[in-house]
């Protein structure tokens, strides 16, 4: 069985395509042309590049697949990228299931996220969530996956099988793109100087790999799953890396109005030096709340696993370290 992942060169699609290889698997790897093969491209894989926002290169990715698993997507919170942000979230979304459709593939399963759930400020939440309390925050990243993942349901209709799942926030190895990377350096460095008062939930990037190939077997089309896990405050992350180091994170919780300030500075500041800001006022919103969510469902059906936050921390402190990060 041969299945198409795209996004293969970023950080979760990377993890999926050597999982992949595990399950015995054929495997295509699809990736923005110049985007980073480092750790994918001596795999016994087909690489192809492309543009996901042009359907025809995604025509081309998906010709004699049986399965594809859609990970491309922008999580960039520069203003200035938001318009590009909204075409591949959205329109490169829909030339996939559009592509799967017109190839005859049966199974589509979609990342998601869980920001497009929204959060539930009195407690946990789970698929069932309907209040999407992101709206007109500013944050552009939730906005743009919540528009792909309504307009890729749609296709079900049409007789393409589709399948989501919601990652929560991820930790662990192949990280290269420094998702949480950075914040690793700066505790190390001493560059933080405060804590976000909300919190998150992470899930290891291995085990949300894991979920989605069983999603193509186990998964119920329609259905949406969330892979997340320990339910935590941004203070205890930063706490548990920064004892990685014989440090401690700072004391100091900034209020959200504090932070949105900070976030806007940074957005004005972008605009000068024309380089992504380290955080924007929709994000600094989001991390402002606690988003808590509850990954039962995709542990009864997709056999996925919670890993506790300080084993997924241990594992990508190892791959940086390994691989000459840190």
């Amino acid at each position: 069985m041969k299945c198409l992942v795209t996004g293969a060169t970023g950080f979760l699609g990377t993890n999926i395509v050597h999982e992949l290889l595990k399950d015995g698997w054929d495997v295509r790897a699809f990736g923005l042309p110049g985007s980073n093969a480092l750790y994918i491209k001596e795999l016994p894989i087909e690489i192809m590049y492309g543009d996901i926002t042009n359907l025809r290169d995604v025509e081309k990715a998906v010709e004699g697949c049986d399965s594809v698993i859609h990970v491309a997507g922008d999580t960039s919170w520069w203003k200035k990228r938001f318009e590009l942000q909204r075409e591949i979230n959205v329109t490169g979304t829909v030339n996939v299931a559009q592509a799967c459709l017109g190839a005859g593939i049966k199974r589509l399963v979609h990342t998601s996220t869980v920001d497009t759930l929204g959060y539930n400020s009195d407690g946990i939440a789970d698929e069932t969530w309907n209040h999407y309390n992101y709206a007109g925050t500013g944050y552009n990243y939730a906005d743009t996956k919540r528009e792909g993942e309504k307009q890729v349901l749609d296709y079900i209709n049409k007789g393409l099988e589709v399948v989501v799942i919601y990652p929560g926030s991820m930790i662990g190895p192949y990280d290269f793109t420094l998702q949480y990377g950075r914040l690793f350096f700066d505790l190390r460095d001493g560059k933080v100087p405060g804590c976000p008062k909300g919190g998150v939930s992470f899930g290891h990037v291995t085990q949300v790999a894991k979920a989605h190939i069983a999603a193509i077997q186990k998964g119920e089309s329609g259905q949406c799953y969330i892979c997340a896990g320990e339910n935590i405050t941004y203070q205890t992350l930063f706490q548990t890396i920064a004892e990685k180091f014989g440090k401690n994170a700072p004391g100091f919780i900034m209020p959200q109005s504090i932070f949105v300030a900070y976030g806007y500075i940074m957005q004005t500041l972008s605009l000068i030096t024309n380089k992504p800001p380290e955080v924007d006022p929709g994000v600094a919103r989001y991390m402002s709340v606690k988003a808590y969510y509850d990954s039962s469902k995709a542990i009864n059906t997709l056999g996925y696993q919670i890993i506790p936050v300080s084993k997924m921390i241990d594992d990508a402190y190892d791959w940086y370290i390994d691989n000459n990060y840190l």
